[in-house]
């Protein structure tokens, strides 16, 4: 497994466990369910964005891609987890 998988990996893991703005964590065959956000993600990690850039992106894709009204805490939160997987690359 590459480090690019790796870190794919623990990104969509914390978005399936710690994001999941449309709660589908327990719902059996839905773990890749955000798997089309986690490779941008770990770009942007790979690249240091900020934890500001990281909650943003998050942010507007609850808004924008998934018409929900978003939370800017839990992005915020979550941002903040994928900002500490640099440690990792």
């Amino acid at each position: 497994m590459t480090q690019f998988n790796k870190l794919y990996e623990r990104v969509s893991a914390i978005l399936l466990g710690e994001w999941d703005p449309i709660g589908i964590r327990d719902v059996p065959n839905a773990g890749d369910e955000y798997s089309s956000y986690a490779t941008p993600i770990a770009k942007m990690i790979i690249a240091r964005k900020s934890t500001f850039d990281l909650s943003n992106y998050l942010f507007r894709i609850e808004i924008d891609e998934m018409g929900l009204n978003g939370d800017k805490g839990r992005a915020r939160s979550v941002a903040e987890k994928l900002k500490q997987l640099e440690e990792c690359i």
